[in-house]
């Protein structure tokens, strides 16, 4: 069996304890696996952004869109502004 490391947190509000405790409880955790659970989603999110990323950069280096190109935000703001 391997150690794993632990994580020690301070400073948290009473409201935020308390809540995290009841969604433990909905879903039949204990306060400690609920938080482990909470860490690993916010990993994987983190990590699947991160490739998310690196493929929308992999796309536009091969589309070679010049450097004035307009912004994708800029033309979904015309786009709104214009109805």
């Amino acid at each position: 069996m391997t150690t794993m490391p632990a994580v020690h947190i301070r400073d948290v509000d009473d409201s935020v304890l308390a809540t995290l405790r009841e969604i433990a409880r909905e879903n039949n955790r204990s306060l400690n696996a609920e938080l482990v659970a909470t860490l690993e989603e916010r990993a994987a999110e983190h990590r699947q952004r991160g490739e998310m990323t690196r493929r929308l950069a992999e796309i536009a280096a091969r589309i070679h869109l010049p450097p004035d190109a307009p912004k994708p935000e800029d033309l979904i703001r015309a786009a709104r502004d214009s109805r």
